[in-house]
């Protein structure tokens, strides 16, 4: 059985062409090689910022979202020491206690939490019975109540840092280890990269990459070449990273780890759900994005498929692409991505 995928153009046009690709319809999570590491992946996996808070569900929640991927056959799960003030990374090592040689954790370092964060983070068990009797929402508060947050990527911070990461997700090791966003000129310079070769000979990491945020920081850290991972956004929205970066990763043996695939929501809400005003910092973007998404729509629909089901289809038909990141934050939310990927 096939099916076809919508696959863009990569182009800066505001209505890039459409063209199709025949593709095989995969069986229940496929395992792909991460580069030229030892680690065979998921097709796609979990990615973890969402998981932990006090606005966004219950820990038993996201522990049975935890358990319920790794059940469908996720094995990599991508976290960070930032995401929830360290929650999210504990929630991991709870949920997934028993099972560690069966997955992958790949958890990123760089953020310092300025002193509100860590306060709110000792005060979470208090704070989120509250939070939802009050039916509070994050985006509704003042920004200077959330407390500021900085980089750090000097060696004492980064040991540190994966020392915590460790603690909290109850491990001896990191599977993979990356630098969560740092500047072009800090990926430049490497000053980082002995600090990384250490934890690696000391077996407390065992690969370790870069997560960018730019096109130019990623080719920036392919330069490296002891780098085994490189994670960076792809979606039908921005497919630039498909012409080049993602193809010569994949010469250079790099995993890969895409992430963002739905646009920060736009490509699976139905059009009369999506707000571009919220996703979209000038009127030209909002006028440019309207217009992509109705010819995406449009060109799944003729295929009968849906706008989801292409998107979702689209990161793991990019040549060079290891592993596609699934944002979700409940058990439904995730088993509805997985039956519209798996379509």
């Amino acid at each position: 059985m096939q099916r076809m995928l919508v696959s863009p153009s990569i182009s800066e046009s505001a209505r890039p062409a459409i063209r199709t690709l025949t593709v095989p319809y995969w069986a229940p999570m496929q395992l792909r090689d991460f580069g030229n590491t030892s680690l065979r992946v998921s097709e796609y996996g979990l990615g973890c910022a969402r998981i932990g808070g006090v606005f966004q569900g219950s820990a038993s929640g996201f522990l049975d979202l935890l358990s319920f991927a790794f059940d469908r056959g996720i094995n990599f799960y991508d976290t960070a020491d930032m995401y929830s003030q360290g929650e999210s990374e504990a929630l991991i090592g709870k949920a997934l206690r028993g099972r560690r040689d069966r997955v992958i954790i790949a958890s990123k370092v760089g953020y310092r939490l300025g002193g509100r964060r860590r306060l709110a983070a000792k005060l979470k068990p208090l704070l989120r019975p509250l939070v939802q009797k009050l039916k509070l929402k994050r985006d509704k508060l003042p920004s200077a109540s959330k407390g500021a947050i900085s980089q750090d990527f000097s060696a004492a911070y980064l040991r540190s840092a994966v020392e915590g990461s460790l603690r909290r997700l109850r491990t001896d090791h990191l599977d993979v280890l990356q630098l969560h966003s740092p500047p072009l000129e800090v990926i430049e310079r490497g000053e980082w990269l002995p600090t990384l070769e250490e934890l690696q000979r000391t077996g407390k990491v065992r690969y370790y990459g870069i997560a960018v945020d730019t096109l130019e920081a990623g080719l920036a850290a392919l330069r490296y070449a002891n780098i085994s991972s490189l994670q960076f956004r792809l979606s039908l929205l921005e497919p630039q990273a498909a012409e080049e970066l993602f193809p010569r990763a994949r010469e250079q043996g790099v995993g890969t780890i895409a992430r963002e695939c739905l646009g920060n929501g736009l490509l699976a809400k139905p059009a009369d759900q999506v707000d571009l005003k919220a996703n979209c910092s000038s009127v030209e973007e909002e006028e440019r994005r309207a217009m992509q998404l109705a010819e995406l729509r449009g060109a799944a629909a003729a295929r009968g498929l849906t706008l989801l089901q292409t998107a979702l289809a689209y990161p793991p038909s990019v040549p060079g692409v290891g592993v596609t990141l699934l944002g979700a934050r409940s058990v439904e939310q995730l088993r509805g991505l997985l039956s519209a990927a798996q379509r």
